[in-house]
């Protein structure tokens, strides 16, 4: 069973599962060449690709990762929609490598990204009412993911992907 523990002095998150030790916490400049890496392992071997993918995760987005000896093992990406008073953000990207699937990660990173958010707007005065995504409507994977995680299917967008329609999916708070 996994457990999170929250350090006193840092925003760290840590996962004990089956004696893993997982830091999630929010990317930053210094992690460009972990994602550039993580890239290329998991996703694919480009360099170009790879440089622009890490770069628009940390300088364009906000995004939290998973570390494990100092490797990416899972990330979330977010970002706010409309006027902060509307209170809601995109759930951009999430993903877990393949060694480390099946182990809660990404259900603490979205946790954790819910958490960020609604800091970010309560700073603000604001409210963070809806959480709102979009993913390939035959991700069957991710159907299962998001419904276990109290997301619900709103919509569909036809031909939105290259290859399938788009669901849209959103967690009211």
């Amino acid at each position: 069973m996994s457990s999170a523990l929250r350090t006193t002095d840092t925003n760290d998150i840590y996962i004990v599962h089956e004696d893993v030790m997982i830091n999630i916490r929010t990317a930053t400049s210094d992690d460009i060449p972990l994602l550039e890496n993580m890239y290329r392992k998991e996703i694919e071997d480009h360099t170009e690709r790879s440089q622009k993918f890490a770069e628009d995760l940390v300088l364009r987005y906000n995004t939290l990762l998973a570390i494990k000896d100092n490797a990416v093992c899972g990330s979330v990406t977010w970002e706010p929609r409309g006027g902060l008073d509307d209170g809601v953000v995109e759930m951009i990207g999430l993903g877990v490598n393949d060694a480390f699937k099946r182990q809660g990660i990404a259900t603490r990173l979205v946790n954790e990204m819910i958490e960020e958010a609604t800091q970010f707007y309560s700073v603000k005065g604001y409210l963070l009412r809806v959480v709102l995504l979009f993913m390939e409507q035959s991700n069957e994977t991710a159907r299962k993911f998001y419904s276990a995680n109290r997301f619900k299917e709103m919509a569909v967008v036809q031909s939105l992907y290259p290859n399938d329609d788009a669901s849209i999916w959103t967690r009211n708070l």
